[in-house]
């Protein structure tokens, strides 16, 4: 009979997900690069063999975090933000990119990496977000002196990464910062209004960047699908084309076609040689990892590990949300990638280590006696002189669709 406790199967199970997406991020990632590296670099593996190596140190990283103790982090939350503002102001200095400047280059010397800050950031700003909505929880409901403070920093980041430009993953991150401050005590009229007062800045955005124009007249349906529409044309006729079981693995045609199929269109790949039930399966996964995710923030036994795994999940659950909306032409093209299968490096790393924390924060719930506590809300005790506030956010918690709510 196993003696592990719920918390310890919980970070079992997130860290066993994590590695079953990476492994079908590898498969995917060669099946639909192999037609172009051999082309590009004469070496159909040249993308597998360095998303082999990145899987490989992200998954080390992953597992090592989740053994740091998650006092670190909260410790770690404000630095950090200080440092991925400075690496956002420097990359767009110094950036490089494909129309864009979002990666900074490191000259080694056996190589060159590039390094993104906005997948960084989205990380960095939980913590901060976390740490923050710890230390003022009894003003979140305040515009002025709770709300507003918060808001300037998320703006500051924000306002960085659209300069470089990436709307959407500045969207993104607004999303994930929005519902933290939701699930903090923010007052939903307040957070509205902050939603409002975006919308002139997101359509100046749109319409200064003539790619992002024309991302929006493409989803919109005014664009040649044999010009601008090409990609996402593409990408359904890949999906429409799998069936029920796909066409198999390297059997998939559009790969010729779709522009950088290992991408932020792989699942539109997946679905043509994995078809609807590999589709389906993928989603699944994420929807499991969410679950678990979800289950670990009830549970957690401090406010801090609370409100860092519930941003961690929602950080990955926007992700996917927003890939497979594009993908599925459901949203216009964004650029974000698929959590964990997307090629890429910054990305996978990032969201490797965010799946580390939430492990730390399940680990917590092993006090130092050895005593465990049960993985469920009715464990959280919030102390006597913020027990309002807490129910506030239980409250809160309890409207999730989720089978362990308190009811």
């Amino acid at each position: 009979m196993s003696t592990s406790s719920p918390a310890e199967r919980a970070a079992r199970q997130v860290l066993l997900i994590a590695v079953v997406l990476v492994g079908i991020g590898v498969v995917m990632v060669y099946s639909s690069s192999s037609a172009l590296a051999g082309t590009r670099f004469h070496d159909a593996g040249f993308f597998l063999h360095r998303q082999l190596l990145r899987a490989a140190f992200g998954l080390l990283i992953m597992f090592a975090i989740s053994r740091v103790p998650l006092g670190w982090w909260r410790r770690l939350a404000r630095p950090l933000l200080i440092g991925v503002i400075g690496l956002l102001v420097l990359v767009l200095l110094f950036g490089e990119g494909k129309g864009a400047q979002r990666w900074l280059p490191f000259r080694l010397p056996v190589a060159q990496i590039t390094f993104q800050p906005s997948e960084f950031a989205k990380l960095v700003l939980v913590l901060y977000l976390a740490d923050a909505m710890v230390r003022h929880r009894e003003l979140m409901t305040d515009w002025q002196h709770g709300l507003l403070p918060r808001l300037l920093i998320i703006a500051i980041v924000l306002g960085l990464i659209v300069l470089q430009p990436d709307l959407g993953t500045a969207l993104a991150i607004g999303t994930i910062a929005l519902l933290m401050l939701w699930i903090g005590g923010a007052r939903p009229a307040h957070l509205a209004c902050v939603g409002i007062a975006g919308l002139p800045v997101i359509m100046v955005s749109v319409l200064t960047s003539p790619y992002q124009l024309q991302r929006l007249l493409t989803f919109l349906g005014d664009a040649d699908p044999q010009g601008a529409g090409f990609q996402i044309a593409q990408a359904e006729l890949a999906l429409g084309s799998g069936g029920w079981v796909g066409v198999g693995l390297g059997n998939s045609m559009q790969k010729y076609f779709l522009p950088e199929p290992h991408t932020d269109f792989v699942f539109a790949f997946a679905g043509e040689e994995l078809g609807l039930f590999g589709t389906l399966s993928i989603i699944g996964l994420f929807i499991a990892l969410a679950l678990h995710g979800f289950r670990i923030a009830a549970g957690a036994r401090s406010d801090f590990g609370f409100y860092t795994a519930a941003g961690v999940t929602m950080m990955i659950s926007v992700y996917a949300l927003l890939n497979v909306a594009v993908a599925t032409g459901l949203a216009p093209t964004t650029g974000l990638p698929l959590p964990f299968i997307s090629y890429g490096g910054s990305a996978l790393l990032w969201n490797l280590c965010g799946l580390g924390i939430l492990s730390a924060v399940a680990r917590e719930q092993e006090d130092k006696s050895g005593m465990r506590a049960a993985l469920s809300p009715v464990t959280w005790r919030p102390a006597a002189d913020h027990r309002h506030a807490h129910s506030r956010r239980r409250r809160r918690w309890s409207v999730l669709p989720l089978p362990w709510s308190p009811r």
